[in-house]
């Protein structure tokens, strides 16, 4: 028997992205089906430009889906929505909405949304970015009402050059040794980072809840989903289910002392 696909989402997602598309598919699971449209590549720019450009092809990049009858769709970015703040990136998000006549976001709204849903109100940042974007995440996340404990650059910290260069192994042992922070769920976000196999690996570890940018891409794609066949992974569910025991007590260390629901 053919097991037709439920529903469609779309994903945008930088050029040189090696990630993406294959950690929001482990984590959506066999459904929603996932497309994938990529924004132009911006030859002789550096990152701030980059950025810049980005934003301005959310639309354009959007509609090269053409006719596909997509649920939802997502741009896999965060640091180009930094500088303008949550107010500016719902602005143009909702905008880009009623031009495509369905839901659109961003990872950074993605993310905001997921922490709100399990009301944390502080954060602790881990990013894959030079100092001058890790200070304009600070601010996004401060202009959103979320008080920011820490926020450290993961590419100082290992040496590395850029998000793509930085596996799962790296920051697995990284994350082990970081400084908890009561009430402040761990972000890794930069959605070219390797996450998933980290999350996967440390989520029945460490006494503090974890989160990504592509487990919050995931999370608002199936959201956005009604049949009830898009529930995402059993990792996905696992991932989700920490966050939300976390988000609930008042002894994190009862958390792990308590959690393993697969």
């Amino acid at each position: 028997m053919t097991n037709h696909l439920s529903e469609s989402v779309g994903i945008i997602v930088p050029p040189s992205n090696p990630t993406l598309e294959v950690e929001i598919k482990s984590l959506l699971g066999d459904n929603p089906y996932l497309y994938t449209s990529r924004l132009p590549i911006f030859p002789n720019c550096d990152l701030a430009q980059r950025n810049t450009g980005y934003l301005a092809n959310y639309l354009d990049t959007a509609r090269r889906f053409g006719s596909l009858p997509l649920t939802a769709t997502i741009v896999g970015l965060t640091g180009s929505n930094y500088a303008d703040g949550p107010d500016a990136d719902r602005a143009r998000c909702d905008a880009i909405s009623e031009e495509l006549n369905a839901p659109f976001t961003t990872c950074s709204l993605a993310i905001l949304d997921l922490l709100q849903s399990l009301g944390f109100s502080r954060l602790h940042l881990e990013l894959p970015y030079p100092d001058w974007l890790i200070r304009e995440a600070k601010m996004y996340w401060e202009r959103a009402g979320i008080e920011v404990v820490a926020a450290n650059s993961i590419l100082d910290a290992l040496g590395a050059s850029d998000a793509y260069m930085i596996d799962s192994r790296q920051l697995d042992q990284y994350l082990s040794t970081l400084t908890l922070h009561s009430g402040a769920p761990i972000l890794l976000s930069g959605t070219g980072m390797r996450t998933t196999g980290a999350l996967e690996d440390l989520v029945d570890r460490v006494h503090a809840p974890l989160l990504s940018s592509n487990l919050a891409a995931a999370h608002w794609l199936l959201k956005q989903c009604q049949d009830d066949r898009c529930n995402g992974s059993v990792l996905f569910k696992k991932l989700i289910e920490k966050l939300k025991r976390f988000s609930t007590s008042s002894d994190w260390n009862q958390v792990d002392a308590f959690f393993n629901p697969y």
